[in-house]
């Protein structure tokens, strides 16, 4: 151990225990003295509570809040940065200075443990059923009231079951949507899946969802129950891999629902009891903790006093508390949460006036419901004025929150910033705000519970704060999101959904208050967040909640901020093929000209040009304004636009070689810049331009190249690639590989409701010809000139060749009738002709049976 510690100004003397600043000697207690040492000796890394409590007071009993009023004494010595506080984890000691010692430098910063995972105390029984029931049923509800612990359970039955599905098992947490047409949404978001249509998003969710094998946890589902019923049966019509376990306080009425009702944790009975023998003795310590309630609330109260044990003299009051809950897990956290504040007898004390009370008040309730608002409203009243303050704001927040956020809403008389950061951690401390990240070193993310959230919220709204509150929510959320709009072009895709993805709750609760209350905010949130609803696939979502913004500019609203929303509509727009994104597009240019942001007009003049999706005059012309803003010095991220439209200009007007480069170079700018969706795009695109250019092995390297980076979540993507690599190969002459990629399009497309036949239609033609098939071959071109013609669209340069290919296959075949020499060159001999405009008849299910036929 040094003798002397330096930082900054300061000398800390162990031999003297005295602390100096510019040679001063500053006033220091002991206790708060032991701690610094405690801290300076710890540099660098989190030091959890107990840590300090156990080094700096041993076995001493004293209240965590002793830990806070010597941090707080430090801070005003040290300057408030010094002692860092993760509410939930701990301190972490940030010297103003380099830290020096006389003696033995101190020792290396070890990084704390993770906490560990909450056990699932008394639910062995319930967990073990639950298993049951997953192995014989594809829709499962737990279905109990508020608090009894129904999301612990589903989670550790997700847990346990993860590893028996192929695409393993996923949370989705339904608590804070606020509308049944967001559950597509959520659910593909959480499966991390690209939804193939925006028309019909739960047509689109089962297409994708149909070849996963999968556990999905629907969480929290009973404000949404009827939307949730109805997605629910599609999927598990669509899906026979899906299997689904739903938490609710109603079950969903389904035919196939398999409801599992949890009751309260177990509590032994009181001996004499209606029901038990009389005379039955009073259990001993050993037999109690066997109980759920009572191991939870031992449980519980040691995370906060590490001393505390149930023995023979408290167990009475233990069992009182434990009854008088009902066995409700939220109850009883709340409740053993104040235990090391009020002792065993003054919580069975209070705890059992306040229940009295309620009950009195209300006679018609469950007994349950009415046992846990009253540990709610006992809990808060006896919070101080402080903390009831901050938890009452924190009901603003849906999905969680981190640290920066919360700093940025919450506002408490008489705190600064960092006493109102320890007043969060006095919260998490009394269970009323839970910790969830379980990285000890990484930013740690909070929540309320959510019947916590909305008693908060009723709180809240009692002391006639919410308007102010839910402003600096959404300002927080706005400023956040600005931060995310100008990363998008700096960090790698996944990264920036990793990163802003935790938000999304909270971005649609900001939004929802701005729109109907702030109009500025709205519509400078709502620009800022188009990214994000890009990178999540959430493009209807996104377009309507940017349309109801837009709708709120007008000639008083700044440009940047109208510039910002009208891109992010041509953006999502365009890529949803919407006749809007021209609009959108004009509306940006315009805006940017007038602010003069070169990027701004940059990313306009390129939905501009995507908006006319052909190699029109006006799109050439978008691209040479764009060709004389761009800078070599942005982003590669937002040259990316640029390499776009170059590509797609010249493959439109046939100039092969220029559009190869083009994309050759967005590929290495996507994968620069991390953006895989790009880089899955421009494997593509040189898969069809290398075909285009007489390349065929080229095109097959590329298009194998392309679908080992596609898993089964990108099916639309997967279905491209395939019909793609299928005219390469058919292009080389390879037939057996053609038709094993055949079989495996059939296969995706199947699961996809068909989508994409009809562009591949041309090349299962060709392969039909190629093997001889030559009716099936003029059945199958017969469909597909159909289909183009019922869309209105041209064939491209791949799939007209492959017609072409089919048809001179189908002219030389033997023992057909030659056509007339004078006739049209793609009349075929009469014998195929009549099954050319059968062809036209068929259904793509039908298609796909035909071209999968053998010889």
């Amino acid at each position: 151990m040094a003798a002397r510690y330096h930082f900054g100004p300061f000398t800390l003397s162990l031999a003297q225990r005295s602390l100096q600043r510019d040679g001063v000697t500053l006033p220091l207690g002991g206790r708060a003295f032991d701690l610094l040492v405690a801290l300076v000796e710890r540099s660098g890394r989190l030091v959890s509570k107990d840590e300090l409590l156990d080094v700096v007071w041993g076995r001493v009993l004293v209240e965590e809040g002793n830990l806070h009023v010597q941090v707080s004494a430090l801070r005003k010595l040290l300057g408030a940065a010094a002692i860092q506080t993760i509410p939930g984890r701990g301190y972490r000691f940030q010297p103003p200075g380099p830290l020096r010692s006389d003696g033995p430098a101190p020792p290396p910063a070890v990084a704390a443990a993770a906490p560990a995972a909450a056990a699932l105390l008394g639910r062995e029984d319930d967990l073990a059923a639950v298993l049951a029931l997953l192995g014989t049923r594809r829709l499962l509800s737990i279905v109990g009231p508020g608090g009894i612990g129904k999301t612990r359970l589903a989670r550790a039955a997700l847990a346990a079951r993860g590893g028996q599905h192929a695409d393993g098992a996923v949370l989705v947490e339904l608590a804070s949507l606020s509308d049944a047409t967001l559950i597509p949404g959520a659910m593909a978001s959480a499966l991390q899946l690209q939804l193939a249509s925006a028309r019909d998003p739960v047509a689109a969710l089962c297409a994708a969802v149909r070849p996963l094998r999968v556990l999905l946890l629907l969480d929290n589902a009973e404000h949404l129950a009827a939307g949730v019923a109805d997605t629910a049966q599609a999927l598990l019509q669509a899906a026979p891999g899906l299997q689904l376990l739903v938490t609710s306080q109603v079950p969903l009425k389904l035919a196939d629902e398999q409801v599992y009702r949890l009751g309260g944790l177990a509590v032994p009975a009181t001996p004499g009891a209606a029901g038990d023998a009389a005379g039955d003795a009073a259990p001993d310590v050993d037999q109690a903790l066997a109980f759920g309630a009572i191991a939870l609330f031992q449980q519980r109260v040691q995370a906060l006093d590490r001393h505390f044990r149930i023995d023979a003299a408290n167990l009475p009051l233990v069992l009182q508390i434990c009854r008088q809950l009902d066995g409700i897990a939220l109850a009883i956290e709340l409740a053993a949460a104040r235990c090391p504040l009020l002792g065993l007898q003054g919580l069975a004390q209070r705890l059992d006036d306040r229940l009295r009370l309620l009950r009195s008040a209300s006679r018609t309730a469950p007994s349950r419901q009415q046992t846990l608002q009253a540990a709610m409203d006992w809990s808060h009243a006896l919070l101080s004025a402080e903390q009831a303050d901050a938890f009452n704001q924190l009901g603003v927040f849906v999905g969680g929150f981190t640290l920066p956020l919360a700093a940025a809403v919450l506002r408490v008389p008489g705190l600064d910033e960092w006493a109102t950061i320890d007043v969060l951690a006095e919260l998490v401390d009394r269970s009323l705000v839970a910790v969830e990240s379980a990285a000890a070193e990484s930013a740690p993310r909070y929540r309320l519970l959510e019947t916590s959230r909305h008693h908060a919220l009723d709180k809240l709204a009692g002391a006639g704060q919410s308007t102010a509150v839910r402003q600096r929510h959404a300002q927080a959320l706005r400023a956040w999101f600005e931060t995310a709009a100008d990363e998008a072009w700096v960090l790698p895709e996944a990264e920036l959904i990793s990163r802003h993805e935790p938000e999304l709750d909270n971005l649609r609760a900001a939004l929802d208050w701005s729109l109907a209350h702030d109009a500025a905010n709205a519509i400078a949130l709502a620009g800022a967040s188009s990214r994000l609803w890009r990178g999540l696939s959430l493009h209807p979502e996104g377009l309507r909640r940017l349309g109801q913004a837009r709708d709120l500019i007008n000639a008083a609203t700044p440009p940047a901020p109208a510039a910002r929303l009208w891109e992010g509509l041509a953006q999502l727009s365009g890529e949803t093929a919407s006749t809007d994104s021209r609009v959108a597009a004009q509306h940006t240019l315009r805006l940017c000209e007038l602010l003069a942001d070169r990027r701004g007009q940059y990313l306009a003049l390129a939905h501009l040009a995507f908006s006319y999706r052909a190699a029109t005059p006006e799109a050439e012309a978008a691209y040479a304004r764009m060709q004389a803003l761009e800078d070599p010095a942005w982003p590669a991220a937002l040259r990316l636009y640029g390499r776009k439209v170059a590509g797609g200009l010249a493959s439109d007007a046939g100039r092969i070689d220029e559009a190869r480069a083009a994309q050759q170079a967005r590929l290495a700018l996507a994968t620069a810049a991390g953006a895989q969706r790009d880089v899955n795009a421009a494997l593509g695109n040189l898969a069809d331009l290398a075909l285009m250019a007489g390349d065929a092995q080229a095109a097959v390297t590329l298009g194998r190249a392309l679908l080992q980076r596609l898993g089964r979540r990108q099916m639309a993507t997967r279905a491209i690639a395939l019909g793609n690599l299928l005219l390469a190969l058919l292009a080389e002459g390879a037939l057996a590989a053609a038709r094993e990629t055949l079989a495996e399009f059939v296969d995706v497309v199947r699961q996809l409701d068909h989508m994409f036949v009809m562009y591949t239609a041309d090349a299962m033609a060709w392969l039909a010809a190629a093997e001889g098939r030559w009716r099936d071959a003029a059945h199958l071109l017969g469909y597909a000139d159909a289909a183009y013609a019922a869309e209105g669209q041209p064939r491209e340069p791949n799939e007209a060749r492959a017609r072409a290919a089919t048809l001179a296959l189908l002219q030389a075949a033997p023992d057909a009738p030659r056509p007339a020499a004078a006739a049209a060159p793609d009349r075929l001999p009469d014998r195929l002709s009549g099954d050319l405009a059968a062809g036209a008849s068929l259904q793509p299910a039908e298609v796909c049976a035909l071209a999968l036929a053998r010889a």
